[in-house]
């Protein structure tokens, strides 16, 4: 599995297909999945595992959510928390960790 992070609008989607596009399967705005097993009461952390348990080659791309202003909200903070916990579990599983800013990808792992 490829783990590709970064802000909103940095040219991950781009990137990843043009680097990646015909030999994975490639799994766009993770945060957003995370975000709606947090809200069903999943645990996002299990459901990465079981995700990493397909035989398919992956691409996870996942936004990077704990730059700015602290939420006020507190499901945004909790949100916010689960979040990078979920990508620094997947980037340790990850073969290769790779962080795009401004479409430009620097490989960090």
């Amino acid at each position: 599995m490829i783990l590709i992070v970064g802000g909103a609008n940095q040219g991950k989607k781009a990137y990843t297909e043009k680097h990646f596009g015909k030999d994975y399967k490639i799994i766009e705005d993770y945060h957003k999945q995370v975000e709606q097993e947090w809200n069903n009461g999943k645990n996002p952390i299990e459901e990465a595992e079981k995700l990493l348990q397909s035989t398919e080659k992956l691409v996870i791309i996942s936004n990077e959510l704990g730059y700015g202003l602290v939420p006020i909200d507190k499901f945004e903070r909790e949100y916010r928390e689960i979040n990078g916990r979920v990508n620094c579990y997947l980037a340790e599983q990850a073969e290769q960790v790779i962080r795009v800013i401004c479409g430009i990808g620097t490989q960090i792992k």
